[in-house]
């Protein structure tokens, strides 16, 4: 069996046009992601914010290596840059086939900083901060949907 693998990375929205035009091309992206994960096993969590996609991936290192590379190709990407890629001994978002942490109007991180800096441990140090704040948004919108589907 192939080791578990997790990756973080950081992108530019590529995709044009207003608020609703956004949310509703995300939505198609989760859609498929959700489809096509089930079929390999892949978990995880997006974030739109201020324009950047924040996601993170797991599963068998082939399957997110494959993954990854369409997700470098896809032209509603910009500026793919890898946070993090390491082997996992448990899924941190294993509940989830691609959970949607947000759609943010603003920027919720210093995007310069995750992806300029040229030291590898604050590097480390910022995708950790980004898997976990994803893992926390999702946590929070699946408490908020409990509270009101069972009142």
């Amino acid at each position: 069996m192939s080791s578990l693998s997790q990756i973080a990375y950081i992108s530019r929205s590529a995709i044009v046009g207003n608020q609703h035009t956004v949310e509703n091309e995300i939505t198609r992206i989760l859609q498929v992601a959700q489809s096509n994960n089930r079929a390999k096993n892949i978990t995880g969590a997006l974030l739109y914010s201020g324009g950047y996609f924040c996601q993170v991936i797991e599963g068998t290192q082939e399957d997110i290596e494959t993954l990854f590379e369409s997700i470098q190709m896809d032209a509603r990407h910009m500026s793919v840059t890898v946070l993090n890629y390491e082997q996992i001994a448990t899924r941190q978002f294993g509940d989830w086939q691609m959970a949607l942490a947000g759609i943010e109007e603003s920027l919720r991180f210093h995007v310069e900083g995750l992806v300029d800096d040229a030291t590898h441990i604050k590097v480390q140090e910022s995708a950790r901060d980004v898997v976990n704040t994803l893992y926390k948004l999702v946590m929070q919108k699946q408490h908020i949907f409990t509270q009101r589907t069972n009142p």
